[in-house]
């Protein structure tokens, strides 16, 4: 009579410890002579993690337990062998490596309370704030195109995010002898303005509006509609270059 065959016992599947980012710098050693090469410890992200909930944000271990969606014994546990490990390193001069283990990256969900520094959730709050944009433009309608001019632009368009309303003003700076650019920004910065997205600006005018807080984005062609969205998609890259002003002509 064979012997009945044992299914072989299979326990729960090990669910993923949350953390809220992964470490940006992820390799630790020693410099100098006394370096032992021969061994590297290997810190797992959630021991990392760990370590800077309770380390670093002076969490306590309900708090971590919490976040890291695990029991408190189960936080002890990770944080005595993170403990251990760091020390180790420290003391015996190991190479020290972050990387592997049972983890979950944050999806900034949590809605109970969070590390002071949530990256998740800090990109995604950034993503759902309600801005109001300023563009350069050309006439009064969406296909007019943006101005390559920022300080003499004939017209504002002003789009808000959320309610999706689209308004024209017409630039008060559009006829002025000379501060166009400085006077124009002034007014953005009047209409309460968050960002603006232009093809060129003047260093003068640029610093009125980044001394009010107003991002400058560099417009990529000229169809308006196409800009905006690739604002709101984050695919815009901020106008780091200025010019300086032109005497009669800045902007």
């Amino acid at each position: 009579m064979q012997p009945r065959q044992g299914r072989g016992r299979q326990g729960r599947p090990r669910k993923g410890r949350r953390v809220c980012c992964l470490p940006e710098n992820t390799k630790f050693g020693i410099i100098g002579k006394n370096v032992n090469t021969q061994k590297t410890i290997y810190l797992h992200v959630e021991e990392y993690e760990c370590i800077r909930l309770i380390d670093y944000e002076n969490l306590m271990q309900e708090e971590c337990a919490e976040l890291m969606n695990v029991a408190r014994t189960t936080v002890q546990r990770i944080y005595f062998k993170a403990r251990k490990k760091i020390a180790s390193a420290l003391v015996d001069g190991h190479i020290l490596k972050i990387e592997g283990g049972n983890y979950e990256l944050c999806d900034g969900s949590l809605q109970s309370f969070s590390c002071r520094k949530c990256k998740t959730q800090q990109e995604k709050d950034k993503k759902e704030i309600y801005m109001k944009i300023a563009i350069p433009v050309n006439d009064k309608n969406i296909e007019g195109g943006i101005c390559t001019s920022f300080g003499r632009a004939p017209y504002y368009l002003f789009y808000t995010t959320d309610t999706k309303n689209f308004e024209y003003l017409a630039n008060p700076a559009a006829a002025a002898q000379g501060g166009a650019g400085i006077k124009a920004s002034q007014f953005i910065v009047d209409n309460q303005a968050d960002a603006v997205i232009t093809p060129r600006c003047g260093d003068n005018a640029a610093e009125v509006l980044i001394s009010a807080k107003i991002d400058i984005y560099k417009s990529q062609g000229e169809a308006i509609q196409e800009n905006l969205t690739a604002l709101e998609n984050n695919k815009l890259e901020k106008l780091d270059q200025f010019h300086g002003g032109f005497h009669g002509h800045q902007g």
